[in-house]
């Protein structure tokens, strides 16, 4: 029904998807797999328009078909629902299901009544139980989840792909989705599923897609494949049996432990977090997209609020009511999302650099354009950021040098503990590079930091442990000889919880 065949993307020098393939038919449930930056997502973005290929065909019912646009997609039948969702925050339950969909009467005015009708079917189908007219930015995140499959829905697509969209369901909600599921699949259509959920897989689908370095690495049925040999196609490496467990390691034991967080929850998000981070170290966190890494770092900058579970800061226990009251207690936090929490785009780079003293300031303090100048020169030269000038704005620097000027922003200030979420997405490599041999240094001066990322090879180059989350939890901790690919992918994927659920239950028979 869908063939995919040699799929290319090339983004500058990175090659995103090399030769992928994948094949769908009529009334199949197709499980397609991979580690981050596999080329999972961006072979999703190739079927629903939003990203052109740069080579390789696509046929749906053996025709070729161009799809250049998410208008495209619509037209051959072809509806996604994605983890980070397309719906308009500010409106309604009812506008964002029929966005594009709303029938007219021969006016050319919008049926408001057959609109309803049919959000609410959906709505009622999936068992939504919201007002139409409530914004969706009020609704719970789960909430969210299933209106975004409910827009997927009220496109009656032929082909249905759910991108990651159950991440933040619960097991209830996982259900209903399911049955809805089936009753598609025995009206024909056919279904892509990206989960991490690897019990998700063997219980709904019918095939399955790997992909690795943006190649198609296997494919098959499912019942021909099990969690180790998924592993295996995703890593090139069998998993150990035992993976690395929540222990202090013996290399730290010298080391003066500056954050210990015991039994930290945020419903739905995190759930029982025991972590640690010792002077003078890199700590990663890694993990699929979604379950809860930065949540969880947004909780120790006093971002969100934790409703179980203490944190011990420097040997005292802390409770920060503001992210301004973490850096006042010398906590810095650099985000991979530089246009919307790091950099202040149109502000001058001297500007930018300075912030971080500034949020340490007094309120309503003098600042002086000479101290401001003389700071930013200062660190411009010491973490190379290349601008044309001090007055020029952020947004005239390189993405790369973006990221190395809010890195340099508060390393300067030298805080005990930095915390960095995903800081080199979308950076060059030469300035990952630079960007990793400075925080190198920072922690032989004694700063701590921790390092989420979503890139696998990264965290194994510069972590010296990796705690993993897998739905809110800490599913595994990676330390010395532990820190190899295929144990964290296997931990990614929630494997070692599951093997130690089906002792437990073996112990339990056998008693």
């Amino acid at each position: 029904m869908l063939e995919m065949r040699n799929i290319s993307k090339n983004f500058e020098a990175v090659q995103a998807l090399n030769h992928a393939h994948l094949k769908v038919e009529k009334g199949e449930i197709m499980a397609l797999l991979g580690s981050n930056g596999s080329g999972k997502s961006t072979l999703v973005k190739v079927l629903s328009g939003l990203v052109n290929p740069t080579g390789g065909e696509i046929y749906i019912d053996g025709e070729a078909v161009q799809i250049k646009s998410s208008a495209d997609a619509r037209k051959h039948g072809i509806a996604v629902a994605y983890q980070d969702f397309s719906l308009i925050p500010k409106m309604s339950v009812i506008d964002n299901i029929m966005l594009t969909l709303s029938p007219c009467k021969k006016n050319g005015q919008i049926d408001e009544k057959k609109s309803r009708e049919m959000a609410e079917y959906y709505l009622n189908e999936l068992q939504i139980d919201v007002s139409p007219d409530a914004p969706v930015e009020l609704l719970m995140p789960s909430t969210q989840s299933m209106i975004e499959i409910a827009k997927a829905l009220a496109m009656k697509p032929r082909i249905l792909i759910l991108d990651e969209a159950t991440a933040s369901l619960h097991a209830d909600e996982v259900e209903i989705v399911f049955s809805v599921l089936k009753k598609l699949k025995a009206e024909g259509t056919s279904i892509i599923i990206v989960t991490h959920r690897m019990s998700e897989i063997f219980r709904i689908c019918d095939g399955c897609t790997i992909l690795k370095s943006g190649e198609t690495v296997a494919e098959g049925n499912v019942n021909q494949l099990d969690l180790d040999e998924i592993v295996f196609h995703m890593t090139g490496k069998y998993p150990d049996k035992e993976i690395g467990k929540q222990e202090t390691k013996e290399k730290n034991h010298h080391l003066q432990l500056l954050l210990d967080v015991k039994d930290m929850a945020m419903p739905p998000k995190l759930k029982n977090v025991n972590f640690q981070a010792y002077q003078g170290e890199i700590v990663g966190i890694g993990g699929l997209d979604g379950q809860g890494q930065s949540e969880f770092i947004r909780v120790i900058l006093g971002d969100h609020n934790y409703t179980a579970g203490k944190m011990i800061y420097q040997g005292k226990e802390i409770r920060y009511k503001q992210a301004a009251d973490a850096v006042s207690d010398e906590i810095g936090f650099i985000s991979g999302d530089r246009g919307r929490e790091s950099i202040f785009p149109l502000r001058s780079v001297a500007e930018n650099l300075f912030a971080g003293n500034t949020a340490r300031g007094k309120l309503f303090a003098y600042l002086s354009p000479k101290e401001i100048d003389s700071f930013a020169k200062s660190a411009m030269q010491k973490y190379g950021v290349v601008a044309g000038g001090l007055r020029h704005p952020a947004n005239s620097l390189s993405g790369g040098n973006q990221q190395k000027l809010v890195v340099g922003r508060w390393i300067a200030l030298s805080p005990k503990l930095l915390l960095l979420d995903d800081p080199t997405k979308g950076v060059d490599i030469n300035s990952r590079r630079e960007i990793h041999r400075i925080l190198r240094e920072c922690t032989e001066r004694g700063m701590s930091i921790i390092y989420v990322s979503s890139d696998n090879e990264e965290l194994l180059e510069i972590a010296d442990r990796i705690y993993i989350f897998y739905e809110g939890q800490i599913s595994a901790l990676l330390a010395g000889d532990d820190r190899r690919e295929e144990k964290l992918v296997a931990a990614m994927l929630g494997i070692h919880q599951k093997q130690e659920e089906k002792g437990k239950q073996d112990d339990e028979s056998k008693n």
